[in-house]
């Protein structure tokens, strides 16, 4: 049983590489996935949340890696990649809410807190969301902090990045960069 869920999540990471192929939707790539995957199944966090979700691919590889009763949730504010997420989603069925709306909007209204972020989303906010987790009151105690695209547009989050580095950031030269730390 358990091989048919990797056989078919497998498959759905495929379809999804297949659709971004030439970057058209800015997933992440395999390799990243699979790191992702591993830092998430090591911390093993009961709520995640990931801003930025796109067509769902680094979705799909985060909720894989979850164990029994965890859940991520999952913001994208363009309607034409959250409805594409949906109909993976359903196909993978994993724990997986998908919140439409603009990330910065949709935050402080969230109401649970949680033991990792994945970002992914406009570069020059990251440090904006992670303030407003912050100060809205989201993260848990040692929450893990993981962010994508932190060495291909370090120019555009050097704030973040300065942040991130204060609390003994490491950044992974995996795919585009990712950086992760806990709060």
């Amino acid at each position: 049983m358990l091989f048919d869920i990797v056989v078919k999540i497998n498959d759905i990471l495929k379809k999804q590489e297949k659709l971004n192929k030439g970057g058209k939707f800015s997933t992440i790539n395999r390799e990243t996935g699979h790191f992702i995957n591993l830092l998430i199944k090591m911390r093993d966090p009961k709520k995640v949340l990931e801003i930025g979700t796109s067509i769902g691919y680094s979705s799909i590889w985060i909720a894989s890696a979850l164990n029994k009763n965890a859940e991520l949730i999952t913001l994208e504010r363009w309607p034409e990649r959250a409805e594409i997420a949906k109909k993976f989603f359903r196909q993978a069925n994993l724990p997986i809410i998908l919140i439409e709306g603009d990330a910065i909007e949709v935050i402080p209204k969230l109401r649970t807190k949680f033991d990792a972020v994945f970002i992914d989303a406009a570069k020059a906010d990251y440090l904006k969301y992670l303030h407003l987790l912050i100060l809205n009151k989201k993260l848990n105690k040692h929450t893990l902090i993981i962010a994508d695209n932190t060495v291909s547009h370090a120019s555009k989050m050097q704030d973040f990045l300065k942040f991130a580095e204060k609390k003994k950031a490491i950044t992974a030269e995996i795919g585009k960069g990712v950086t992760f730390f806990r709060l």
